[in-house]
């Protein structure tokens, strides 16, 4: 049951990212979490995942996503600075070393 509703979490990262241009830029993280935040179809089926999951739980599995379907790397963490309410932190994006 729990991997169904991670399954939840992967899909949406995957609609969320596909309205982003590639390349995706380093603040990739920040961008799906604000359309996440301002979507109200995306911050429903979030705020479910989360009822379900616990946020922090949701949050490092749209991390892990992210990370997994751009194929970037994490390079520093930084602040949201008022920017976004689901996340206080994210991680800036860089290619990842081969």
């Amino acid at each position: 049951m729990v991997m169904n509703k991670t399954r939840g979490v992967e899909i949406l990262v995957h609609e969320v990212l596909a309205i982003f241009s590639k390349p995706y830029g380093e603040d990739i993280i920040l961008e799906v979490c604000m359309a996440i935040e301002h979507n109200p179809e995306w911050r429903g089926r979030y705020d479910v995942l989360c009822d379900d999951l616990r946020d922090d739980v949701v949050n490092p599995l749209i991390v892990q996503h992210i990370k997994e379907e751009t194929g970037l790397s994490g390079v520093r963490d930084v602040s949201t600075k008022g920017k976004c309410h689901i996340i206080k932190r994210y991680t800036k994006l860089i290619p990842a070393k081969v």
